[in-house]
């Protein structure tokens, strides 16, 4: 079957179009198949006809302006259905998404176990904890700047992807490390803390402004790697 010719399932299609959350299919010559309704006014269109069968380049959006940001998704595309392993990404696109947003894609395979493609989902990052609802705080900007130094870049990068409710094995596969890495540098931030339970540890954060700072790490594309780097932890 040539990817011109992939069909959907109809009960894949339904249950994507009743989800809240983006979700998208590309295959392998990097063109969208599927979109759901969520994703079309996520980047602000009125109908998924103007992205299915679309590169890009040629979805008239904000968000596929920028050739670069284009470039890398496509990339990513490439590796998922070549390596057949999942990513996960934080996305920061100012001017064309209102806020940062974590992406996951996995491989689509055909009902013989081809990978044929890429599914993609979006969650939008959530800044506003349920704690800052209870006390009566409005929702925060995110600060481009540590708020104080008591953590390494390296450790506000696990403390910040922990806060948004990841495993340490997400974590570890954002940042390209073991699960047990991840828990290690979590226990160190935790002794650092001087608490031992999540919760104690989210009030920690909210009150020295850690759960809004954005790691440096997530702003630039160019700096995501897929496989392993070098710096200690």
């Amino acid at each position: 079957m040539s990817e011109s010719e992939l069909i959907l399932p109809k009960m894949l299609t339904r249950t994507l179009d009743q989800l809240p959350a983006p979700f998208f299919i590309r295959d392998k010559s990097l063109r969208f198949i599927y979109a759901n309704m969520a994703l079309v006014k996520f980047v602000g269109l009125r109908s998924a006809d103007a992205i299915i069968g679309r590169l890009d380049d040629e979805i008239p959006a904000s968000l596929f302006d920028n050739p670069e940001s284009a470039k890398h998704w496509q990339e990513q595309v490439k590796y998922v259905v070549n390596t057949q392993k999942r990513i996960s990404l934080l996305e920061v696109h100012p001017g064309a998404v209102d806020s940062p947003y974590l992406s996951k894609k996995v491989p689509f395979y055909s009902e013989d176990n081809q990978c044929v493609g890429m599914v993609g989902s979006i969650k939008y990052l959530e800044i506003f904890s349920s704690n800052d609802y209870i006390r009566g705080r409005l929702p925060g900007s995110l600060l481009l700047e540590k708020p104080d130094e008591l953590f390494t870049e390296k450790e506000c990068e696990v403390i910040f992807l922990k806060l948004q409710g990841m495993t340490s094995k997400s974590i570890g596969d954002m940042l390209c490390k073991s699960s047990r890495t991840i828990e290690n540098a979590l226990q160190r931030i935790y002794s650092k803390c001087g608490v031992s339970h999540i919760d104690d540890f989210t009030y920690f954060c909210e009150q020295r402004n850690l759960h809004r700072y954005l790691p440096h790490r997530f702003l630039d594309p160019k700096r995501y790697k897929f496989e392993n780097d070098n710096h200690s932890w």
